[in-house]
């Protein structure tokens, strides 16, 4: 017999439908399954790219707070193993009119040197001992050094650069300018009001790799940081500097007071001088220095005297008082009882007669005449009386000026204004407002010293406030007429210049002050450059001096002449 397995097929019914029914037997079903199993596939697929990205944004944003946290690391591990010495902090430029710098004008050598013998060897040569023996306190520590040079010196070690001297020798308009604190923000002056434009935050460093004991490693170079600046950025100024200094040369025999040049037809001051001076580049030497010299006397208020004439004059002019009223002095006048004197008795006077002898009496009748509200009026839209910003925190005094009522009330405050005296107290800057507006056309322009923002080595000029006329050009040129025969031929005739003439007027004005037993008196000479088309108003002060024709119209004139010599 034969032994086989043979193998049996279901023979029941539900073995038949299980057979039947066995996936992928039939059409439907098999079709059905591939469905099923490729949605599963997709889902599975989809499921994968969801956490492949999700994984991929961790990835990365791990090594962005890997790299963060170790720059961070690496950065601070750098100022462990480092020190750093600031060379310089570079400052904008403070440039004058004509873009010519009046900071920045010259460099000198600075070095960073490192503790090696060479360097030591040749500091040793080259610096004085007072410099030597700071340098050589760090030096000896392994510390490096910052030292100023004459000249430049070359050794291992010595890292040299040339860098800007802020202000240096001569520097100009000091008071204007101002100066730096310790920290090389502005102090003063123009440094203090535009410091946000000027000051540069980051300095010019050298920095040098140190070992675990701060000492610096031998043989290794500074990294250096920031530069030395340039003079392409800063603030120009409406100064001159070649009328600057013809200024302080002119001034330059004062002990104290001031002096103003101001352009004709645009308010813009050309020069500004105040006296005495001070090095912005070495301040303790003035700390102590009698005469106040870090006062901007251009700006303070003082007595003003007969210069303020012109003001009474436009005042009765404007009011249709005629040139030609006439006035006999007999050298003294009695107001509400009280006799008002004159330097002497110059008889019959008209207006201009009266400028050029500097009759009070005249004046006196004259601003009776007029009224105090006219005169009152004249002086206020003059500025007078106002303080004026020129820059955030660089104004003219304010100054004193006599209440309309009191002039009104009282015929005695009124004769003391007339001609300059009594509760008046005006700037070196107030004044050029009134000469500038007789000067020209009668138009009064509020006095500027910012030309403009420079940039790149353009200039960005600044707004300019519109004039505003105070009185006519007939009355303008009636004063100037009578100023010009002040300098020809009366009491300013030491104020004439060698050529091209001038106007304008001299004042000794009383203080009430005794000093050594003599009255205080403030001289002043305030006038016009040429006098036919003039371009400049000159305004000089002598404080404390003799007369305003013995102390200031030399000074007057020599500013003229300088002028033009330019």
């Amino acid at each position: 017999m034969k032994n086989r397995r043979e193998s049996k097929k279901p023979q029941n019914a539900a073995g038949r439908r299980w057979w039947k029914f066995w996936p992928g037997r039939d059409g439907a079903e098999e079709e059905g399954g591939r469905e099923e199993r490729a949605f599963r596939r997709r889902l599975q697929r989809r499921t994968a790219g969801c956490f492949f990205l999700i994984a991929a944004l961790l990835f990365v944003s791990s090594m962005r707070l890997l790299a963060l946290s170790g720059g961070e690391n690496a950065e601070a591990a750098r100022e462990q193993n480092s020190i750093r010495v600031e060379i310089t902090r570079p400052r904008g430029t403070i440039f004058d009119a004509n873009l010519e710098p009046l900071t920045n004008r010259t460099t000198h050598y600075r070095a960073a040197v490192a503790p090696t013998p060479q360097a030591i060897i040749a500091l040793r040569e080259a610096l004085p001992e007072d410099q030597l023996e700071a340098a050589l306190d760090r030096l000896e520590q392994q510390k490096p050094a910052v030292v100023d040079l004459e000249e430049p010196v070359y050794a291992q070690g010595i890292t040299l650069f040339s860098v800007f001297d802020r202000y240096g020798e001569g520097a100009q308009a000091v008071h204007l300018l101002g100066y730096l604190d310790g920290s090389g923000h502005g102090a003063s002056g123009i440094e203090k009001a535009y410091d946000q434009l000027l000051y540069t935050e980051t300095p010019l460093s050298a920095v040098y790799t140190i070992d675990a004991g701060g000492n610096v490693l031998p043989g290794v170079e500074p990294e250096i940081e920031g530069t030395a600046g340039s003079l392409g950025d800063g603030l120009a100024l409406t100064i001159d500097s070649r009328i600057q200094a013809v200024t302080e040369k002119a001034m330059s025999n004062l002990t104290a007071g001031a002096a103003v040049v101001m352009e004709v037809g645009t308010g813009k001051v050309r020069a500004m001088c105040s006296l005495p001076g001070f090095s912005p580049d070495n301040l303790a030497d003035s700390l102590e220095a009698d005469n106040a010299p870090f006062i901007n006397r251009a700006l303070s208020a003082y007595n003003v005297g007969s210069v303020f004439k012109p003001c009474i004059a436009a005042a009765a002019l404007e009011s249709g008082i005629s040139a030609g009223l006439g006035y006999t002095c007999t050298g003294s006048m009695v107001i509400v009882e009280r006799a008002f004197h004159c330097m002497s008795a110059h008889g019959p006077m008209t207006l201009l007669s009266a400028l050029e002898k500097s009759c009070n009496t005249y004046f006196y009748n004259l601003a009776l005449q007029t009224g105090a509200e006219a005169v009152y009026n004249m002086a206020k839209s003059l500025g007078f009386g106002q303080s004026h910003t020129l820059a955030d925190g660089i104004a003219a005094d304010a100054g004193s000026l006599p209440g309309l009522a009191v002039l009104a009330e009282q015929p005695a405050a009124l004769a003391n204004f007339a001609i300059g005296q009594g509760d008046l107290l005006l700037s070196p800057l107030a004044l050029c407002s009134l000469y500038e507006a007789v000067a020209r056309d009668g138009a009064y322009h509020a006095p500027t010293v910012v030309e403009g923002r420079v940039t790149a080595g353009k200039l960005e000029p600044a707004e300019v406030p519109a004039p505003t006329r105070v009185m006519s050009r007939q009355t303008a040129a009636t004063i100037r007429e009578g100023l010009v025969r002040v300098v020809q031929s009366g009491t300013g005739a030491a104020g004439a210049p060698a050529a091209g003439g001038a106007g304008g007027k001299t004042a000794t004005a009383e203080t009430g002050w005794i000093k050594d037993g003599r009255p205080v008196v403030q001289a002043w000479f305030a006038g016009f450059y040429p006098a036919e088309d003039p371009q400049y108003v000159i305004v000089v002060l002598g404080e404390d001096g003799v007369s305003g024709g013995a102390t200031c119209a030399p000074v007057f004139k020599g500013i003229c002449d300088g002028l033009a010599g330019l």
